[in-house]
């Protein structure tokens, strides 16, 4: 099994009995961050709950402090939620919506991610 198999199979595991949302995405970030070694930053960005034009930041594990809230007209991560679409950027420099967080920035992934809440009895 390949490593990236092997860490889709623990995230899922871990989804089934995990706490809160919270503590998913804790444990994604922690653990792509601790063996992806290309990976300077892993995390999440959340739609604001009192302002939903608004991406504030999650829970993330990195060599630098990123934006605390974007714009969804603004940067990659905005352009991401707001068009639902996966965005891969391979040279930021090269990228208007890039919005700098770090010079040790040279690449993004941007993947959005919708969770549907489920209705509780």
């Amino acid at each position: 099994m390949h490593e990236h198999q092997k860490l889709l199979r623990e995230f899922q595991d871990f989804a089934t009995t995990a706490p809160t949302i919270k503590s998913v995405m804790e444990r994604i970030a922690q653990r792509l961050h601790g063996k992806m070694a290309r990976y300077n930053w892993v995390g999440f960005y959340l739609v604001d709950p009192a302002d939903p034009g608004v991406l504030l930041v999650g829970p993330f594990v990195g060599s630098f402090t990123p934006n605390a809230r974007i714009p969804l007209n603004k940067g990659l991560c905005g352009a991401g939620a707001s068009s639902g679409q996966i965005i891969v950027v391979q040279d930021v420099s090269t990228d208007p919506r890039y919005l700098p967080g770090s010079n040790l920035v040279k690449s993004e992934i941007v993947v959005p991610i919708f969770v549907k809440k489920q209705a509780r009895s």
